[in-house]
């Protein structure tokens, strides 16, 4: 299903890829991602997101402009550069406008605790996830969200929530 197929007065939880698509103009799902946010925005939809998808956002956010900015450096060795670079990480200052942006969503940010992290393992073993997916997963079935607005496909597996992905070229709004 797609993003513009979540109904009005749904809960939903809002994973990073949807933040980068609308905060990366250039990406094919930005205008999706985008008129979804603006439903977000209204109030339009009960939303959730986490501290860590937020923190992962930024952090993505940080590495795309490093290479923009520093177009010579391949993408599998910005990291290490940039660690090496302190005085360079200093130029890298339009990502550092991001945490502002999201508190004009309307977003309800869930702060993860050790147990929660702790019973999130359960997820790693029974659908095979990585530790954000698994995290992402565990909130969500704590706070009895059964919606996950998501470019991920490994949460196809998952069948006791319903995955809204962006699509390509939105002509619909509502």
């Amino acid at each position: 299903m797609f993003l513009s197929d979540l109904e009005d007065a749904a809960s939903v939880f809002i994973d990073a890829n949807i933040f980068i698509y609308h905060f990366s103009k250039g990406s094919r799902f930005n205008s999706s991602s985008s008129n979804f946010l603006e439903r977000v925005e209204s109030g339009a939809i009960s939303d959730f997101t986490s501290v860590s998808i937020i923190q992962e956002v930024i952090h993505r956010m940080m590495i795309m402009e490093a290479a923009a900015v520093f177009p010579k450096i391949t993408p599998k060795d910005l990291v290490k550069y940039l660690k090496a670079h302190p005085e360079q990480v200093k130029k890298l200052v339009s990502h550092q406008e991001i945490p502002f942006q999201f508190s004009s969503f309307n977003i309800t940010t869930i702060s993860s605790d050790l147990r929660t992290i702790e019973k999130s393992q359960v997820m790693k073993r029974r659908y095979g996830f990585l530790s954000n997916d698994a995290l992402t997963l565990q909130i969500m079935e704590d706070m009895k969200i059964k919606n996950l607005a998501s470019n991920d496909a490994d949460f196809e597996r998952v069948e006791i929530i319903t995955l809204y992905t962006p699509s390509v070229n939105t002509a619909f709004q509502r």
